[in-house]
């Protein structure tokens, strides 16, 4: 066995391979060249990154179409929670029909036909200013006002899959205090159950370094 670049090669896998059936070749040739059992290092080595790159699904398997052409899809966060299914517009201007579920995970890749051609989508993730993805959770960081944490308060936001929700903050909330609200991240289709939204609070201490500052803020609070 020469070392080889192609994952599927590497397991002696067809593309089409089952988790399992890349599950037990990579035991059998991991036993087989194991070092300690006076094997390749080199081929073990190989085997070993080979089985990672399909159980994370990082290698396009583009022989199988060789046709395919791959395309970068960027996601927003609430593309990611809630899917795609309908005309995707690309860099270069075409329009594609594609069926994106949700839940999609970065690197992950979909065949689609569409306009009588054939595309590998490749998915990317774009930054949020407020979200961002932790696994299956997302995680948001919310500046409030230092009244709501002297006294409570009820604030309405934005979700991440675009929906309203109303952040209730208790009165002596401290700083990074976490609120979890519960099946609003993203999908595992695999385990199917949905992630969490966490939030963590946080909120700038004003300095009341004179009695002037002081009776402005104890004024402020009473008018609030």
């Amino acid at each position: 066995m020469r070392p080889s670049r192609n994952p599927w090669d590497i397991l002696g896998l067809t593309h089409g391979a089952t988790p399992e059936e890349i599950k037990r070749a990579y035991k059998e040739k991991a036993l087989k060249y194991h070092p300690d059992r006076n094997g390749d290092e080199e081929i073990f080595k190989a085997v070993s990154n080979a089985y990672l790159q399909l159980k994370k699904r990082t290698h396009i398997p583009v022989l199988t179409k060789p046709d395919a052409k791959l395309i970068n899809l960027k996601l927003s966060i609430q593309e990611q929670i809630n899917g795609i299914n309908g005309i995707i517009s690309l860099d270069n201007g075409e329009a594609i029909e594609a069926k994106i579920p949700a839940g999609a995970e970065l690197d992950e890749k979909f065949k689609v036909r569409s306009n009588s051609k054939n595309y590998i989508i490749n998915i990317q993730e774009l930054k949020h200013k407020v979200f961002t993805r932790q696994g299956f959770n997302v995680i948001m960081d919310l500046n409030v006002d230092i009244k709501f944490a002297l006294i409570g308060g009820t604030l309405d936001i934005e979700g991440p899959s675009g929906n309203n929700l109303t952040v209730e903050i208790s009165a002596g909330t401290k700083p990074g205090s976490l609120i979890v609200f519960k099946n609003e991240g993203l999908l595992n289709r695999k385990k199917r159950y949905r992630g969490n939204l966490h939030i963590f609070l946080n909120y700038d201490i004003p300095i009341l370094d004179t009695e002037e500052k002081l009776q402005e803020f104890i004024i402020r609070l009473k008018n609030e």
